[in-house]
């Protein structure tokens, strides 16, 4: 039987209290492979054990015959090292003394671990500012364009979601539990011994929001690995939902495709084309947005006249009813037009004059506003 546990073994007191307490119902710790925080138990006779931890004294290190004969003598068998950090002790004499009695040795033997809490923490902190880095470094060489490129890509706020809320919550973990490592080890060294046992329920239930959002993070990445970033048209006329398009033609064949991304709350990609024998010509290629957070609508038009450059820099109008309206000069001698109305941006390039449809373009944002 597996039994959820407190979190980090370096959590000592909630570890001991919760063995302690499954080993009075009847549950009994064996050494196992620890997965999700998760250990297995066996079931025997319920009584009153002690269990103890006891860091270990180099990584990987199990205690040898002398060490186990001598607390085998005051009462103590040993049980398991745990995460190659701590050793694993079992009392069932409710006479026999503690492993140790002097609070000042036994905050030396935490020595070693909290020399790695230092350095984990370090770690944490330069991986942290690489991460920073490699961000601004992005923002940096893709300049303007990168709202747009961001927008545009397949981000749904699950996948997001996912992954924030499971690195936080590690993080959250971590950081909780050295404070409760270090509190331990301040009062060991001022002489006093730190309490043996401190309520788990806290620390269970966190260990089994970490472990949900853990595998949901899995999941969230095995889809995005299936999701080679494609994208996936239908035919508009087998599409039950409104698609906001304009046709430029009325001969060519109309495909569209739905995108998921955490800053938008609509987004579609619309192609209308045909195919003359072996020869194929598009009309017109839109991709329209809209935008949960309406302060950004600007923001992305802007982001979206910057990937044009200034080869093609398109010209603002106007036009009643539309916030924002750029036309200009597209690749191959196409038109383009950037349209904006309210949280909508409409993105729209075409072998036509965009400027004679202009009325068709407002008229749908306004149905879709």
């Amino acid at each position: 039987m597996v039994k959820l546990m407190p979190g980090y073994v370096e959590d000592v007191a909630a570890w001991q209290a919760r063995l302690e307490d499954l080993a009075a119902k009847g549950w009994f710790y064996v050494p196992s492979w620890r997965f999700f925080f998760l250990a297995s138990f066996e079931w025997g006779l319920p009584k009153t054990v002690r269990y103890r931890l006891e860091p270990v004294g180099k990584k990987g290190e199990v205690p040898d015959q002398e060490r186990r004969e001598t607390y085998r003598v005051l009462g103590w068998e040993y049980v398991d090292t745990i995460g190659k950090t701590m050793h694993l002790w079992r009392c069932d004499d409710p006479g026999a003394p503690e492993l140790h009695t002097d609070p000042e040795t036994e905050a030396r033997a935490y020595d070693r671990l909290s020399r790695q809490e230092k350095i984990s923490r370090y770690l944490g902190w330069g991986i942290l500012a690489v991460f920073v880095g490699l961000i601004a470094f992005t923002l940096y060489f893709s300049g303007e364009t990168y709202l747009a490129h961001l927008v545009g890509s397949w981000l749904p706020l699950w996948y997001l979601a996912a992954s924030v809320g499971f690195f936080w919550a590690v993080g959250k973990m971590a950081r909780w539990q050295t404070r409760v490592l270090r509190r331990a080890l301040r009062t060991m060294r001022a002489g006093v011994e730190a309490p043996r046992r401190r309520p788990y329920r806290l620390a269970c239930f966190l260990t089994l929001v970490i472990d949900l959002l853990w595998m949901f993070y899995i999941v969230a990445v095995c889809c995005h690995g299936v999701h080679d970033g494609r994208q996936t048209f239908y035919q508009l006329k087998d599409i039950d939902e409104p698609v906001p398009y304009v046709a430029v033609s009325q001969n060519g064949e109309v495909m569209a495709g739905p995108q998921e991304n955490w800053l938008t709350s609509e987004q579609w990609w619309t192609i209308e084309d045909y195919t003359e024998g072996r020869r194929y010509y598009r009309y017109s290629e839109a991709r329209y947005y809209r935008l949960w957070f309406p302060s950004l609508a600007d923001n992305l038009v802007d982001s979206l006249l910057a990937e044009y450059g200034d080869e093609y820099a398109p010209t603002e109008t106007e036009y009643p009813g539309l916030d924002e309206v750029w036309t200009g000069a597209a690749v191959d001698g196409d038109q383009y037009l950037l349209l904006r109305l309210g949280d909508q941006v409409w993105s729209v390039e075409a072998n036509a004059p965009l400027e004679d449809l202009l009325p068709q373009y407002a008229a749908v944002l306004a149905e879709f506003q």
